[in-house]
């Protein structure tokens, strides 16, 4: 199917969203810079931790912005931001505060852009074709990790850090010209506009914030702990497990696409769930390879349909004058199962060992799709009507 088949500004967007995150996949990096300042990996941790909290404080007033303002001038300025800071960050040469103030406002600008991509996606993508075209979407995401892990190793081996930061900046610059190109899309409701904290606690979306918090929980416990475990087991590599899981998440959202909006969303929702919950589980007994491989080609195969259910989902059931809310809400569950899920993980292992840890997240994700099943069916059908624009 053509790009333009999800609306005339869907290439643009995706070239400049793809752009926009290969700038944030070179900075996958960064903790290397921290160390060469002296940073240990505890500190490390904590400051991205330190990111994560500062996203989260952030996340009502990027909803209340977003229901606010138009989303293609949210682009504009936070990429000019993002650029600054970037030259900025090339300058600093010893760890403390500036260097902590850059990254913290880096993130947090992370965060907006892809919350807004995110936004602007759904609100160009045509509703009969929306979930497909977030399945698309989602390709501009999964294809800079490639890029940017391999890209940035050459271009620091070539020209430092400095090269990194500045090829970063020019690689957002780049996205900023496009969207320079993007209409301002009048988007707004035919219900009023409440509060964050309202379109947070709206009833039909509990269930989704639930599902998408269980997904996002086994979703950090492999990104985080993936590289310990296969040092641990000697099975494999950290690589090899990625690329198995990006392929196949890649696929799926190529080849499935097309159905997404066919079906119905919530037997499919609750299958990738428990379907990533049954890789956890053959993570946990990964004593080969094969196994580990299994593994990637089983989550990577349910990420591919999850998320773009997900969030497709999270547009459909907010009302459209709180549609950025509802995505800054979406995407804030990461942060949190980040800060809470990731701990908890990482004491488990500690505590007991791998086949305990992943286990238990594995054994939780399948409890819980069935938990949202159960819940989200007893949602009353009228109130998952799609708010029309006008």
């Amino acid at each position: 199917m053509a790009a333009h088949a999800f609306g005339p500004n869907f290439p643009r967007l995706f070239s400049a969203a793809l752009l926009q995150e290969l700038s944030f996949a070179l900075l996958i990096h960064v903790p290397g810079f921290f160390s060469d300042l002296g940073a240990t990996e505890g500190l490390i941790g904590l400051l991205y931790a330190a990111g994560a909290v500062a996203s989260l404080t952030f996340r009502p007033w990027l909803g209340r912005i977003l229901d606010l303002t138009h989303r293609r001038t949210v682009l504009l300025i936070a990429a000019v931001a993002n650029i600054a800071i970037l030259v900025a960050l090339a300058s600093a040469t010893v760890w403390g505060p500036y260097l902590w103030g850059l990254f913290l406002l880096q993130r947090t600008v992370q965060i907006a852009l892809f919350t807004t991509m995110l936004t602007y996606g759904a609100d160009s993508i045509p509703l009969e074709r929306r979930t497909h075209g977030l399945a698309i979407f989602g390709l501009s995401g999964l294809i800079p990790i490639a890029i940017g892990g391999y890209g940035g190793d050459v271009i620091i081996d070539a020209f430092g850090f400095d090269g990194l930061f500045y090829t970063a900046a020019a690689v957002s610059m780049a996205s900023w010209l496009i969207v320079w190109t993007l209409p301002v899309l009048p988007v707004r409701g035919r219900q009023p506009r409440r509060s964050f904290w309202a379109a947070l606690a709206q009833r039909n979306l509990l269930p989704l914030w639930f599902v998408s918090l269980l997904f996002a929980v086994g979703a950090e416990s492999l990104f985080t702990f993936t590289r310990t475990f296969v040092d641990d087991r000697q099975v494999g590599t950290a690589g090899l497990f990625f690329v198995v899981y990006g392929i196949s998440a890649a696929i799926t959202r190529i080849a499935g696409g097309p159905l997404y909006d066919r079906v119905r969303h919530r037997p499919l929702l609750v299958g990738s769930v428990t379907f990533y919950g049954l890789g956890l589980g053959f993570m946990a007994i990964a004593e080969s390879a094969w196994i580990l491989v299994l593994a990637a080609l089983i989550t990577g195969t349910a990420h591919g349909a999850a998320f773009p259910l997900l969030s497709s989902e999270v547009v459909n059931r907010a009302r459209v004058s709180e549609r950025g809310s509802a995505v800054a809400t979406f995407t804030s569950i990461f942060d949190v199962a980040l800060l809470a899920g990731a701990p908890v993980v990482g004491f488990l292992i500690e505590g007991f060992d791998y086949r305990v840890a992943f286990g238990a997240v594995g054994i939780a994700l399948s409890v819980g799709a069935l938990v949202y099943r159960s819940w989200d069916r007893r949602i009353d059908t009228s109130s998952l009507v799609v708010e029309e624009l006008i």
